[in-house]
């Protein structure tokens, strides 16, 4: 999900109200970068004010790692200082995201995988993107929306991932072989 998409799904209005929650968790999916299980446990416990957002205190219990991630993404601090989403089950939220998607218009065609209801096994095939969407996705969003704008270490941070060879391979992304030894020629080009 890129940003021009995630400003579609910060457009929609007048939504049904688990429909409106569900907006709301994806906002702060998208800007927390946070696993499901540890996204929809948060409470405005959770929060406490930033200079310039919030920050959001976790304990993420996949990996036992205490992160603080901070969000400032206005839309978004609005909504979690005023207006912070009632809980919500995974279950419900994975499938209330796909009706998101799919008023928000991401129905292009894409390749992936969507669980057939007469077999109960996933198939691969093409798909409107609305229809394979998951909360996972929300996060992946995350690490890959921000992967050459923010430091790798700093995202890592966040996603709770201690290698960046997994982080690269979980976002899609090959490693850079020539950054290093340019930073390298260049600090030491004045030796």
């Amino acid at each position: 999900i890129n940003f021009e998409e995630i400003q579609r799904i910060k457009n929609l209005k007048d939504l049904p109200e688990e429909l409106e929650t569900t907006r709301k968790w994806m906002l702060i999916g998208f800007y927390s970068g946070q696993r499901v299980s540890d996204l929809l446990e948060l409470t405005s416990d959770n929060v406490r004010p930033a200079n310039s957002g919030v920050y959001i205190d976790i304990t993420q219990q996949k990996t036992k790692k205490y992160v603080t991630v901070g969000v400032n993404d206005s839309t978004t601090v609005e909504l979690i200082q005023n207006a912070f989403p009632r809980p919500m089950s995974a279950i419900y939220f994975n499938r209330n995201i796909k009706e998101i998607c799919r008023r928000a218009g991401m129905n292009q065609t894409v390749r992936g995988f969507k669980n057939n209801p007469l077999t109960r096994r996933k198939e691969h095939g093409d798909f409107p993107k609305y229809d394979v969407m998951c909360a996972h996705d929300l996060r992946r969003s995350f690490a890959t929306n921000y992967f050459g704008k923010v430091e790798t270490p700093i995202l890592m941070s966040i996603t709770g991932h201690s290698k960046e060879s997994t982080f690269l391979a979980y976002i899609g992304a090959n490693p850079n072989k020539d950054a290093m030894a340019d930073a390298f020629m260049i600090r030491t080009s004045s030796l």
